[in-house]
């Protein structure tokens, strides 16, 4: 062995050693290559200044540095204390690489509400979880499944659903776009026919449940004939729409579409303060 491949190796094990004896005095447990396990008491809390605290290099294809691992509360955590408005990083994770993960976490448990990733703001204008997309033109939150918002969801631009086809010109995606709106909007639409010049349209019992009653309905009607009497809207709930044509006569069919205002929304603010 060469003096150079020597001193490779000693620095190697110099530093597999200091990081279980910094996770030793943290009172982490830690497992690397069986070569021991620290015990989860005396912890240590220190406070280093400069730029780097602490820089583990793995080459190679490896999966990291260190494991850790807790049967309850943090595997690992890490806290900003700074209370300025400097900008601090409580965690940083950086890749070079065209296809690599600067922070990867995962949830293994198939049961319960495991989360790969939390993350919790305590300011009235903070961010439990943001992402960027640098100016590259990617995504600042891209989601490979169902996304679900307990609260309000805002977007700047338009909100979409994107679906690939097949044309003529080979595979293209096909984008519609949102209906917007100044009120929280809920809407059924169906067709129906006329007899004996009226019609009595019985809405879904869903309508109905997430539909405010304080806010006036708007029905909009489309005959299906040419030479029909006018029709009009006599009765409208938010449970049935009665509909009758002006003389009282006729038997054909029309299209409705009835909108609404979602319950608990009828107050909701269309120009706002910026954030």
């Amino acid at each position: 062995m060469s003096e150079q491949t020597q001193d490779d190796a000693t620095e190697r094990i110099t530093s597999r050693r200091t990081l279980l004896q910094l996770a030793a005095l943290a009172g982490l447990p830690l497992a690397a290559s069986d070569l021991g396990r620290a015990a989860a008491s005396g912890h240590l809390g220190e406070t280093w200044t400069g730029s780097e605290n602490l820089d583990i290099d793995v080459s190679g294809s490896n999966q990291g540095a260190i494991n850790l691992s807790s049967e309850e509360g943090f595997a690992f955590k890490s806290r900003l204390t700074s209370n300025t408005d400097s900008t601090g990083t409580a965690i940083y994770g950086g890749t070079a690489s065209d296809s690599g993960k600067a922070v990867w976490a995962e949830a293994t448990n198939d049961s319960g509400d495991a989360m790969g990733v939390y993350g919790t703001s305590w300011s009235p204008n903070g961010y439990g979880v943001y992402g960027d997309d640098g100016g590259a033109g990617g995504y600042g939150v891209y989601s490979d499944g169902d996304m679900h918002v307990e609260g309000d969801f805002t977007a700047s631009g338009t909100k979409n659903f994107v679906q690939t086809v097949e044309t003529a010109d080979g595979e293209k995606q096909v984008a519609y776009t949102a209906v917007e709106a100044d009120r929280a909007q809920t809407e059924t639409t169906g067709v129906a026919e006329l007899e004996d010049g009226r019609a009595e349209i019985d809405l879904p019992e869903h309508f109905g449940m997430v539909t405010s009653d304080e806010e006036d309905l708007v029905v909009q009607l489309t005959p299906y004939e040419i030479d029909v009497p006018g029709l009009a809207v006599t009765e409208r709930t938010t449970d049935h729409v009665v509909v009758e044509s002006r003389d009282g006569t006729g038997e054909f069919e029309f299209s409705y579409t009835v909108r609404g205002v979602r319950e608990g929304y009828e107050d909701t603010a269309v120009v706002r303060d910026s954030e």
